[in-house]
């Protein structure tokens, strides 16, 4: 029989199809059928029939079926004599066809529910030979329920590709293109204006102050403004015109077919004028934004999609620096931060990829003991003789996409070197921090790589701690949640690092499986000479306490911030008065290493 090897690369109907026609000619009944049970009826997907009639689509109603009753167990799967049988002699559709013999088997879903019968009859009741074929009739029907379950999964893989593509080309946030697409469509036009002179002009924008709406009223409104301003400008372009958002509150136009990016820029400004309604109508905001256009008309030299977006972004912090709220078109002369980008990301990028970010350490501190207990490792970068400096190379990385490997490679190095100082001192107390931006601790693969670090390095798991800023836990808190909760079940211990800046943090420490807190240094700078600091710092290390978080201090740079914290009863801190960032090759700093 050709079904057995046919049958798996088949559809649902052509698979029924065939069964009925294998049935149809091996097993002689006036009529087969494959059916499926739908709003209390019995719909016929496929029919081979010679006496009653019965076409692909035709129905009746179950509760006037035999099938009923076979698949309840109260009558039989085969009946030479359907007539001996009394539930189906009593069933509805006896009062409407000569049956003299029936055949049911049960087709069932992979979830084990019912979804329709092989069903045979004929007027004529059969000999009794016809019960021989019940194992054949019970294969066919398993056959057809895993076909129906293969071609259910297959319809899911085709969705969630449909919707991998989608989130893949798309901000999850606004729905707008991201910057995947966004460069996508840039680059062909760009080629475009390579082959045939056709203009194009890039608009980037974001909204000045943002920050002050996230600490005000809470990472949620934010959102919630991001999104309103997508809408809002949306309804200010042309059809033709792509919108997109490329990164927290940076958005992208393009502009294809010789529309002037001024007077498009101009009202985007203007659509900015209306406060914004947010957080469910709680609360109202005025949105303002400065941006920065870089375009090439039909005759210009051309450059590539990167390089035109960077102008476009070396414009907006021209207009920023103007003072907000305005557009600055580009010109060569501009010599802002982002220009260096186009200098530093080439380097960086192979940097990077070489492994060739050095990894320095910087200890944390017991104030009664002064002996180091642990360290925080840092990348630094050093290019052509210059160090470049962490706030201008990591926001650059980010921007390249290269905080994900950058990230690892100070994972691995800090591993092993931490490897080795615990085998310096003879045992495995010794901590190693290390930060963590905010697209890695949203992604699910972060903790199988932890744990491969401290597989492959033989540390214990409480040794690593990996430092979490609070944006970190912003864009996504389920998955942050679901991610930060894996890593504590590694035994990795978790820090929030710059409390006290964020709006939310509380909310975060309630919510994350915190270990350890590290209070930011703008409360450590006149901790000696205020007293309202000093008040504000008694307060974060009681409460610190009070969660059973081990609390430390950055930023101490003075014998008297140390005496100041100590009085509090701060245990650990850390800072220049102890020591800076340095390479391992400076050694411990202390010998009698304590456990945090």
């Amino acid at each position: 029989m050709r079904l057995e090897s046919s049958l798996p690369l088949m559809s649902f109907e052509e698979a029924c199809a065939e069964v009925v026609r294998y049935l149809k000619a091996s097993v002689p009944l006036g009529f087969w059928s494959v059916s499926r049970q739908e709003n209390g009826r019995q719909v016929y997907v496929s029919v081979q029939d010679d006496v009653y009639g019965r076409t692909v689509g035709d129905s009746h109603g179950w509760s006037d079926s035999y099938c009923q009753f076979m698949v309840t167990g109260e009558a039989p799967q085969i009946a030479p004599d359907a007539m001996a049988v009394s539930p189906f002699a009593a069933a509805g559709v006896t009062r409407k066809m000569r049956i003299g013999a029936y055949v049911g088997v049960p087709i069932r879903a992979g979830d084990g529910s019912l979804f329709g019968t092989i069903c045979g009859l004929d007027p004529e009741i059969q000999p009794a030979s016809l019960l021989d074929h019940a194992p054949v009739l019970r294969l066919l029907a398993d056959l057809l329920g895993r076909v129906l379950e293969a071609e259910a999964l297959r319809a899911e893989a085709e969705d969630r590709s449909v919707e991998l593509r989608w989130l893949a080309l798309h901000d999850q946030l606004t729905g707008l293109p991201n910057r995947a697409m966004f460069l996508d469509r840039l680059q062909h036009a760009v080629q475009l204006h390579r082959r045939d002179h056709r203009p194009v002009a890039v608009l980037l924008f974001d909204l000045d102050d943002f920050k002050a709406v996230n600490d005000r009223l809470g990472h949620a409104a934010g959102d919630d403004l991001l999104v309103r301003v997508g809408e809002r400008v949306l309804g200010a372009l042309r059809a033709g015109d792509t919108l997109a958002r490329l990164s927290g509150d940076e958005f992208a136009v393009l502009l294809e077919d010789g529309g002037d990016p001024l007077v498009t820029g101009r009202r985007i400004l203007a659509s900015m004028r209306e406060p914004f309604v947010i957080a469910q109508g709680s609360a109202q905001v005025t949105a303002a934004v400065s941006m920065g256009v870089a375009d090439l008309a039909g005759h210009d030299e051309p450059v590539t999609a990167e390089v035109l977006l960077s102008h476009a972004d070396i414009a907006m912090y021209s207009a920023k620096r103007a003072g907000k709220h305005r557009i600055a078109c580009y010109d060569p002369i501009m010599t802002l931060p982002g220009a260096r980008d186009l200098a530093l990301r080439g380097p960086l990028e192979r940097a990077v990829g070489a492994g060739e970010i050095d990894v320095v350490y910087q200890p944390i501190i017991e104030l009664v003991s002064g002996a180091a207990v642990a360290f925080e490792a840092l990348a630094r970068w050093r290019h052509d003789g210059e160090d470049i400096p962490p706030d201008v190379f990591v926001p650059m990385a980010a921007r390249a996409d290269l905080l994900p490997e950058l990230t690892a490679h100070v994972l691995e190095v800090a591993g092993a070197q931490l490897a080795r100082w615990s085998v310096e001192v003879g045992h495995r107390r010794l901590r190693m921090s290390v930060n963590i931006p905010p697209a890695i601790i949203a992604d699910p693969a972060f903790p199988d790589a932890v744990a491969g670090v401290i597989s492959r390095h033989g540390l214990a798991p409480e040794q690593l701690v990996l430092e979490i800023t609070e944006d970190s836990l912003l864009a996504d808190l389920p998955v942050a949640r679901a991610v930060a909760a894996r890593l504590r079940s590694l035994g990795a211990g978790l820090a929030l690092d710059d409390f006290g800046t964020g709006y939310s943090s509380l909310v975060h420490l309630r919510e994350i499986p915190m270990q350890y807190l590290k209070i930011d240094r703008g409360f450590t700078g006149d901790l000696d000479t205020n007293p309202v600091t000093e008040r504000f710092m008694r307060a974060l290390l009681a409460l610190g306490g009070d969660l059973g978080l081990d609390v430390v201090v950055e930023g101490v740079e003075r014998p008297e911030q140390a005496d100041v914290l100590r009085r509090l009863g701060c245990r650990y801190a850390q800072g220049f008065l102890f020591a800076r960032p340095g390479p391992a090759a400076t050694g411990l700093p202390a010998a009698d290493l304590l456990r945090v």
